[in-house]
């Protein structure tokens, strides 16, 4: 009967050694004790924070770093086994994976019509909830690498996806490997880069150190004209005949391109950084079909641009940087 019981799901029962389980009373509070961590988690989100069970994890995890002689525990990584090599000889030792995520509803974004010819413009409601989606991953990363006790994160990874439960939502997630310097103090705030081992330990030979990950969205849309719709239809007598470049389209890629620059231009100044390395542009576009009438449709585009890359700080010294930007550690 107590096996049966057990199968169940009643933690009422005994265990298998006839220990006896939990009381009602004792059961209900460690219910009441979850609901009531749930809630909180879900506050800390709201406001960009972290659960309550991850922030106990990785306290934790430092506590027992920190209590033992030699500061090492186990880990998780996602270093490459050349990467783990490198820091072993780097003296830099991993501590742990962090992660931060954020899925992100997408508001009204209104889209020109089939009287909207030529007007193209960013789609700016999209634009602000891909880059606010990536600065609560980046910032929920950073949390967890404080938290730690980490002097920096290294490969740092950003994925972003779009979710069939949330049409119109967005996400980024970012992960990295938090790692520690034996013998110095640990920083305030972590700098973080999308750099690999080796490029970090390289940037430290030289003289540099990374202030931050720096990124921005543009999403634009790219109204066709009557040539490129012609030139698009085909036909002999439509223009799309002949070899020809769709001019709207490459204006448009440009213009999203010198959005997306122009905001990293002014992250990185607000850090008062030196550059950036390891800048990856990766773009992603899609058909938007408008009706014109009389059972006929313009199709025009939209693209969104995405860049991402690691500001470096000036050598020779530390950088202060303003207050709202990420504290620098030369390592």
């Amino acid at each position: 009967m107590g096996f049966l019981r057990r199968i169940l799901g009643d933690d009422d029962a005994p265990a298998p050694d006839g220990t006896p389980g939990p009381s009602r009373e004792e059961r209900k509070a460690r219910d009441q004790a979850a609901e009531a961590e749930r809630e909180t988690s879900t506050r800390q989100l709201e406001a960009g924070g972290l659960p309550v069970h991850a922030e106990r994890r990785l306290r934790e995890l430092r506590a027992d770093r920190e209590g033992r002689a030699t500061g090492d525990t186990f880990f998780t990584s996602d270093l490459t086994v050349n990467e783990f090599a490198f820091c072993d000889l780097d003296e830099l030792r991993p501590i742990t994976q962090v992660m931060g995520s954020s899925v992100y509803h997408v508001g009204f974004q209104w889209m020109p019509s089939y009287r909207s010819w030529g007007s193209s413009q960013e789609l700016s409601t999209v634009s602000h909830a891909w880059n606010e989606a990536r600065r609560l991953a980046l910032d929920r990363l950073a949390q967890e690498a404080r938290l730690a006790g980490a002097h920096a994160v290294v490969g740092v990874r950003l994925r972003r996806s779009a979710h069939a439960f949330a049409a119109d939502g967005v996400e980024w997630i970012a992960t990295g490997t938090a790692v520690a310097v034996p013998g110095i103090p640990v920083p305030a705030d972590p700098p973080i880069c999308d750099l690999s081992a080796q490029d970090f330990w390289k940037l430290r030979q030289a003289g540099y150190a990374p202030v931050g990950v720096i990124g921005h969205t543009t999403s634009f849309y790219i109204v066709a004209s009557v040539q490129t719709q012609r030139a698009m239809q085909g036909g002999r007598f439509f223009g799309g005949a002949r070899n020809q470049e769709l001019g709207d389209f490459t204006q448009g890629m440009y213009d999203a391109r010198e959005l997306a620059m122009r905001s990293v231009r002014q992250q990185a100044n607000a850090l008062d950084a030196h550059g950036l390395v390891g800048v990856t542009i990766e773009q992603t576009h899609r058909v938007h079909k408008v009706s014109t009438g009389n059972d006929t449709e313009r199709e025009d585009l939209i693209v969104d641009f995405h860049v991402l890359g690691t500001a470096i700080g000036r050598p020779g010294g530390a950088i202060v940087p303003p207050a709202a930007a990420t504290t620098t550690v030369w390592l």
